[in-house]
């Protein structure tokens, strides 16, 4: 599974960097006003280029905890959390690399084809196929399958890695996220810049900081050997359906029910905008503020570092402790 991740990054870089950037319009062809804002826009993406490094795009996706965005995060967690109970951390990055993937070719494609990236990567139709492989993956869930058991039947894996990887890709593209000025500058940089490298690895450590609490969850599940306790453990459940016997559990039924979920909401929403409506705890206004201050703040790289070294270490102490 992991040669085959790299590869699929490995192709996909290839063949986006055969592609011609997109060039501008000749400015003098254009209305002064509809000038003046694409020189606006070159010169934030350009001020967001020099002040914002690796470690504040990091800072950043963490900061999404601030805002709704981050709540369709909730019900995906505790959706391959159910279904897989053990190695949770794993897991997590398994979702992580399907995730990512998909950011980091946000990224990259916005330096091909300008402002329209957003747009193209959540086409309506794109986001409707991403429902439907949830929506799937909640069926085959409830029925105690997994993915990886449409090729070998026979099979049974620790852990689903195909459907989660796959999850993880799927969620991105059904994902709305609330923009915030640094993801904003984030993808400006590869629209007006055509720094599509660049906008492609701080799309990278901005979603690391996005799972980030994930990754703090995950730790804690396996650290306390959660999977043992009973309300995880949950009921064995026995049926015979078209005259196969399917072995299936209550967790894995709420797993599936969950999956469903987030597939009918992506399918009758075409997104998970829904949820940025939501501010329960009025903590959306901090979200922006923040990142604006972060922005300008001399000492935030500094911060950025401290946190994402020890984000890793954490992260090595986790693995050290599994092996």
């Amino acid at each position: 599974m992991k040669k085959s991740v790299v590869l699929v990054l490995i192709i996909g870089v290839l063949l986006l960097s055969l592609l011609p950037s997109t060039v501008l319009a000749q400015e003098e062809a254009l209305p002064i006003g509809l000038q003046r804002v694409i020189q606006y826009n070159y010169d934030y993406s350009y001020d967001i280029l020099v002040k914002v490094s690796f470690f504040v795009a990091f800072m950043a996706g963490i900061l999404a905890l601030l805002s709704p965005c981050i709540l369709p995060f909730i019900p995906a967690y505790f959706s391959y959390t159910f279904k897989e109970k053990k190695n949770i951390t794993k897991m997590t990055f398994v979702f992580f690399c399907g995730f990512a993937l998909v950011f980091v070719g946000m990224g990259i494609v916005a330096g091909f084809i300008g402002e329209q990236s957003l747009l193209l990567l959540q086409k309506p139709w794109l986001v409707s196929l991403a429902g439907l492989y949830l929506a799937v993956m909640g069926i085959v869930t409830g029925l105690g399958l997994g993915f990886g058991s449409f090729f070998n039947p026979k099979s049974k894996p620790k852990n689903d890695i195909p459907g989660t990887f796959l999850f993880g890709m799927f969620f991105a593209l059904g994902w709305t996220a609330c923009l915030g000025p640094i993801l904003s500058g984030i993808i400006g940089i590869g629209v007006f810049l055509h720094n599509v490298f660049y906008s492609g690895l701080l799309m990278l450590f901005y979603a690391v900081g996005n799972l980030v609490p994930l990754f703090l969850l995950s730790f804690y599940w396996d650290s306390h050997h959660l999977e043992d306790s009973k309300l995880f453990k949950g009921k064995p459940i026995i049926f015979t359906l078209f005259g196969k016997k399917f072995y299936t559990g209550t967790v894995k039924i709420i797993s599936g029910l969950l999956f469903l979920g987030l597939g009918g909401i992506m399918l009758a929403y075409k997104n998970t905008a829904i949820f940025n409506t939501l501010d329960l705890l009025g903590t959306k206004k901090y979200f922006y503020s923040i990142q604006e201050a972060l922005i300008v703040w001399k000492y935030s790289n500094l911060l950025g570092v401290v946190v994402f070294l020890a984000f890793i270490l954490l992260v090595y102490w986790a693995v050290r402790k599994k092996t």
